[in-house]
């Protein structure tokens, strides 16, 4: 289940049982028919929170969702862990291009025919640069979802995570670890509901921003998954 944060959640203003909600970003199938919807509301809340400081050399912060809030009000309980996390798509994407394509937009206005050969450049060399990480069309979509993909996957990756992002900016269903957020680590505690996920951080507080991208995974798929 891809989801992202709908608020900021922070080690130093939190505290548990304090709610989280987040949101899906793709509709979760079952059986091929579609359970959860895409834009479905999740709930969860604070299990745990504990702040960096001269004594305490390790912040951490405990996530645990309970259940999921579809459009018609119907409440679905849920049993599931973090499994991956990611630096939001906007955050990574809004300095990739955007400034590129304004700029050359309003080159364009003024000299049309100078403009429109300056706005070309800019997207051939957007292109140029992302076409080799992504592999994607170039359009908007895939040419920012190409640096998210690379951004998060180069930078910030926790030692030992397996997978990334996708060419549309998303964790892949066999991600674990952490993508694009510098100095976090993530424990998912398949043995333990009561406490969640636990994100830690020895070099910072732990703070995650609104848009956060998550990875859930039922709690059995998470048993079955790791080691003996």
């Amino acid at each position: 289940m891809n989801a992202s944060l709908s608020q900021p959640v922070d080690a130093r203003k939190n505290k548990p049982g304090d709610q989280v909600t987040a949101k899906t970003t793709e509709a979760t199938k079952s059986e091929g028919k579609v359970v959860i919807p895409r834009g479905t509301k999740l709930i969860g809340h604070v299990t745990e929170c504990k702040q960096r400081s001269k004594e305490e050399k390790e912040s951490a912060l405990g996530i645990v969702f309970d259940k999921a809030i579809l459009k018609n009000g119907e409440e679905i309980p849920l049993n599931v862990t973090i499994r991956a996390l990611a630096a939001a798509q906007t955050a990574a994407s809004s300095s990739i291009g955007s400034d590129d394509l304004s700029a050359g937009g309003g080159t364009v206005g003024s000299a049309r025919g100078s403009g429109g050969g300056a706005l070309g450049g800019v997207r051939s060399t957007a292109g140029a640069a992302t076409g080799t990480a992504t592999n994607t069309t170039a359009n908007a979509g895939g040419i920012a979802g190409g640096a998210v993909n690379s951004a998060a996957n180069a930078a910030g990756a926790t030692r030992g995570a397996i997978g990334g992002l996708n060419a549309a900016g998303q964790l892949t269903s066999n991600s674990q670890g952490v993508f694009g957020l510098e100095g976090l680590n993530l424990t998912s505690a398949a043995s333990n509901s009561t406490q969640g996920s636990l994100i830690t951080s020895t070099s910072k507080n732990v703070h995650l921003d609104s848009g956060t991208q998550l990875l859930l995974i039922s709690q059995a798929q998470a048993s079955t998954q790791s080691p003996k």
